[in-house]
């Protein structure tokens, strides 16, 4: 028998397995949902304001990192709530949030905020890009394509009878992860658009002030992401090295008439912008509402492409695409959790964000958590505990 790490949460326990990545204000953690069996994405918090102290509402940006990272951290969480909660929520290629909490100490005024995704297995398209030494086929480009417009186009419109058009607001190849369902036949994975973290309002009208979401200076909308997404197409297209220009500039390639298309879109939205913050610096009238440009015609173009009809066609099949190990699909050495044989060990690991319990596992059985232990009459083992204190949502920063 041996311990793991559990933690706790309202839609069931979930087992640790590992760390996946530390970034600015949050930790990415793999971990398994004892009920379902499923692995997903943990995301804790580790930056904290003292507990009672007001955050600032309709606030964009803040000069204190503590409470910018909060007011993205719970943005998000709504945003993405939001978009769940739409209609034609299959369209949306996005990684589902399953549940999000505090959890607050209030003799110690110390908490964690924590909030749990699906995992997707593929890595980010940044680092795949670094790793591949090929060109991209073009049903890999076109299906891109197709997933992150549709999921943008939801954005602009499903969300209108609130918060009128919303843009992402940060998107880039690291912000893009790649999925290979289980029962994949095509090489060809799925994209899904993560951190929500600044998605905004493209313009504050008709928003009520005791609102949940960033909202966006006045006279000055959010850049919106159409600009974004052809730099990420750009960075795809250089795997191409000698017909790049060539292939942009042909008039019967796919791709390259995408690219004209989303190239006209914005030009044509970048007058209207302009005029847009031409007429607040004139008036001052703040509440006129900006409507994007509809993405449904370059959409259905792309959709209707031959590659993207058949991406096990002959263009992929004898790809390197194909023959390489590009899907990062957990093997058994990366999913099997961090365990402990003794007791004492486990009580006093450093550096791992809580909230978090001692599970009692059976290595035999899959890691099965037979019970939950008690030690000390404490049950759980972060920052409150005054056992471990260094086992906390700060510890890695040194912020005791």
């Amino acid at each position: 028998m041996s311990y793991g790490h559990i933690f706790k949460d309202t839609t069931g326990q979930y087992l640790f397995i590992r760390d996946l990545g530390t970034g600015v204000s949050c930790r990415a953690q793999l971990v398994r949902h004892l009920p379902t069996g499923e692995y997903r994405v943990r995301k804790v918090l580790h930056r904290r304001v003292p507990i009672g102290e007001d955050l600032p509402r309709n606030i964009r940006y803040t000069v204190d990192a503590d409470i910018q990272a909060i007011i993205q951290f719970n943005n998000e969480t709504v945003i993405v709530d939001l978009l769940q909660n739409s209609g034609e929520r299959d369209q949306l290629k996005i990684a589902a949030l399953y549940s999000h909490s505090t959890h607050v100490d209030e003799k110690k005024k110390k908490y964690s905020r924590v909030s749990y995704w699906s995992l997707s297995n593929g890595g980010d398209l940044d680092s795949f890009l670094a790793d591949y030494q090929h060109h991209i086929p073009r049903p890999f480009i076109l299906q891109f394509l197709s997933q992150m417009l549709t999921t943008l186009q939801h954005m602009y419109t499903a969300c209108h009878d609130r918060l009128g058009p919303m843009v992402h607001n940060d998107f880039h190849a690291g912000n893009i992860l790649l999925h290979y369902p289980s029962d994949a036949r095509s090489p060809i994975p799925e994209f899904h658009l993560i951190d929500f973290g600044l998605a905004t309002p493209l313009s504050p009208a008709s928003i009520a002030d005791d609102n949940d979401f960033l909202l966006p200076e006045p006279g000055n909308p959010p850049v919106w992401d159409i600009p974004r997404l052809l730099r990420v197409v750009d960075k795809l297209l250089v795997t191409w090295p000698e017909e790049y220009r060539a292939f942009l500039h042909s008039g019967g390639d796919p791709i390259g008439t995408a690219y004209r298309l989303l190239l006209d879109l914005d030009r044509r939205f970048q007058y209207i912008l302009q005029e847009h913050r031409r007429y607040v610096y004139e008036t001052k009238d703040f509440s006129q509402r900006l409507t994007l440009p509809d993405l449904r015609p370059v959409i259905e173009y792309v959709n209707n492409c031959r590659a993207t009809l058949d991406p096990d066609g002959v263009e992929t099949r004898y790809h390197p695409l194909c023959s390489q190990t590009y899907m990062r699909i957990f093997d058994a050495k990366l999913v099997a959790p961090q365990t402990y044989s003794k007791l004492e060990t486990i009580t006093h690991i450093r550096d791992l964000p809580g909230p978090w319990h001692i599970g009692y596992l059976d290595p035999e059985r899959n890691y099965q958590v037979l019970d939950i232990l008690a030690v000390g009459n404490k049950d759980t083992f972060h920052r409150p505990n005054e056992d471990n204190e260094n086992s906390d949502t700060d510890s890695a920063w040194g912020d005791e």
